[in-house]
């Protein structure tokens, strides 16, 4: 009975309405919550997400819809469709993140030398295109480090640093 209501309520677009609503917004909030306090990145936390939505999107598609002898819609078509695009972008925005997260790491350690440092913040200006500033800090330095990049072609080239006592 309780393998029938599951199964029901995650695939069945009729039932459940209201409470999948009510999931929905306690979820969206609940991953607010987690990329806020703990600073995870949103695309860290949606891939697994969309992941899901497109893999229950395939079993509804497959089996369950045959199972109940119900016609597949174009919206359930759609919907998955929707959701791989959004997944293989977030994929690329993920990958591209990460590229300049590493070039960034690469060429403070090399300013830094055998010191231990930890970036505190890499946010690209808007006011620029690919204009980039990091905040670091020097373990046992009092110092803040603010420097500032052009990212071109995968490299990013040095433009002005400043110290803050």
């Amino acid at each position: 009975m309780l393998r029938k209501n599951v199964i029901e309520f995650l695939f069945n677009g009729k039932k459940y309405q209201v409470e999948k609503f009510i999931l929905l917004i306690v979820f969206w909030f609940v991953v607010l919550y987690l990329s806020i306090v703990f600073r995870i990145s949103l695309l860290a936390l949606f891939v697994p997400v969309f992941t899901l939505v497109v893999v229950m999107s395939i079993i509804k598609i497959m089996w369950y819809n045959k199972k109940k002898n119900i016609k597949t819609r174009i919206v359930d078509w759609i919907g998955m469709t929707l959701c791989l695009i959004v997944l293989m972008a977030m994929l690329f925005l993920f990958y591209k993140e990460n590229k300049l997260e590493n070039a960034v790491y690469d060429v403070i350690e090399e300013k830094v030398g055998n010191e231990t440092f930890t970036i505190e913040f890499i946010d690209e200006m808007e006011n620029k295109e690919n204009y980039i500033v990091v905040g670091y800090t020097i373990k046992g330095e009092h110092t803040k480090y603010l420097e500032w990049y052009y990212w071109r072609d995968g490299e990013l080239l040095h433009d002005l640093t400043r110290e803050i006592e």
